[in-house]
């Protein structure tokens, strides 16, 4: 064995407990752990294990046999026996292959750079299929009636990451495109409440993850009607019982990480709504994105809102003027008013702001200044 694979065998113990440590401390469901539960699920030991038969095959050229496969499903199974949900076993399996990586290259000097190579590309290869075997003993091991939404929770994320999708989810229908919806919430949501919301989404077989406790993620198929997937967001923003911000984003398969993100931004500076009225994409909303990257212009529109929460019911006048395309009537009805009441109250904007709501300027400035004050929490303070 050469000396790379010499000082990696040397630091098995060091580098597993040094992964422990990690777990523990990064992922929340660890550092709650019971001292029982901890021991049963063997971290220690299963880091050992997986660090020397690493090393062993890597060393022989040789792939993970069948027994191998079988060991790291198993624990896998007895993390979900644990109780320990699927973010925090996302998260863990990627602490685990940053950590391997790391732990080569910390060791590698310029002489074994053929050595280093052997190593890197082994665990590119046999780590996929030590990912995959780990979460289908998961799988296994949520219970009966936990398995669909389990295996969409997995599905999700992994598409999100645009990571391959795992054999064990190959039976469920994977589009070519999906639509992403970030629904943002004030207040983290309980356990039962996350659990209850991904459940619901189970029978359209949508796949769906809490990417954390107050932010949720729904992919829907590309062909999928944005009206059906608006139906399911407003069912989870019910279960779920708070204002909820959504954005939405639809990309392609394999770059669906970019898509998140930008579904990410737009959930960040869309007004929260108690049921959600549309999915608001990047063309609704760019305007808000683009401010809230540049806190100048962010602080000037400060001034309007300012302006705007002095009188009566403006900034909510203005919302539903420019939600209902600055139709009178129907801006009217839905604030509950007459619409010489509505006149009355945008001549009071155009008084205090200096600019008519239904001019050009006025849209532009106005309406993201309305945005800009309901996703913003005391914006016009």
């Amino acid at each position: 064995m050469s000396a790379l694979f010499n000082a990696l065998r040397e630091r098995v113990e060091v580098n597993a407990r040094l992964a422990v440590e990690t777990y523990t401390n990064e992922v929340s469901e660890y550092q709650a752990m019971a001292p029982e539960v901890d021991d049963r699920i063997g971290m220690y030991d299963f880091a050992v294990f997986i660090r020397r038969r690493s090393l062993e095959l890597a060393s022989a050229e040789l792939p993970l046999d069948h027994k191998d496969l079988a060991g790291i499903s198993a624990v896998g199974r007895q993390r979900a026996e644990a109780g320990l949900s699927v973010p925090s076993q996302q998260q863990v399996l990627g602490l685990h292959t940053a950590m391997m990586v790391r732990e080569v290259h910390d060791l590698a000097r310029p002489e074994d750079v053929t050595d280093l190579l052997r190593l890197v590309g082994w665990l590119g290869a046999q780590g996929v299929r030590a990912r995959s075997a780990y979460l289908r003993g998961y799988t296994r091991g949520v219970g009966t009636a936990q398995v669909l939404s389990t295996r969409l929770e997995i599905l999700a994320r992994a598409l999100l990451a645009d990571e391959p999708v795992e054999p064990f989810v190959a039976d469920l229908r994977i589009a070519g495109q999906y639509r992403i919806s970030i629904v943002r919430i004030p207040s983290p949501a309980t356990p039962e409440t996350r659990s209850e919301v991904v459940a619901a989404f189970a029978a359209d077989r949508f796949p769906v993850t809490w990417l954390a406790p107050d932010e949720l993620a729904v992919l829907t198929p590309g062909n999928v009607p944005p009206a059906k997937t608006l139906h399911r967001v407003r069912h989870a923003a019910a279960l779920i019982g708070q204002p909820c911000a959504v954005g939405s984003a639809q990309g392609a398969v394999g770059r669906l990480a970019e898509t998140l993100s930008w579904a990410r931004e737009a959930s960040r500076v869309a007004p929260p709504q108690d049921r959600p009225e549309r999915l608001p994409e990047l063309a609704d909303l760019f305007v808000e994105m683009a401010v809230a990257r540049t806190p100048a212009i962010d602080d000037w529109l400060r001034g309007y809102a300012k302006a705007l929460v002095g009188g009566p019911d403006l900034v909510a006048t203005l919302r539903a003027y420019y939600a209902n395309d600055m139709n009178r009537t129907s801006a009217a009805a839905a604030l509950h008013i007459h619409p010489r009441t509505l006149d009355y109250r945008l001549r009071r904007v155009r008084e205090i702001t200096g600019v008519d709501p239904g001019s050009t300027v006025g849209v532009r400035l106005l309406s993201t200044t309305v945005a800009r004050t309901l996703a913003v929490p005391h914006y016009a303070d």
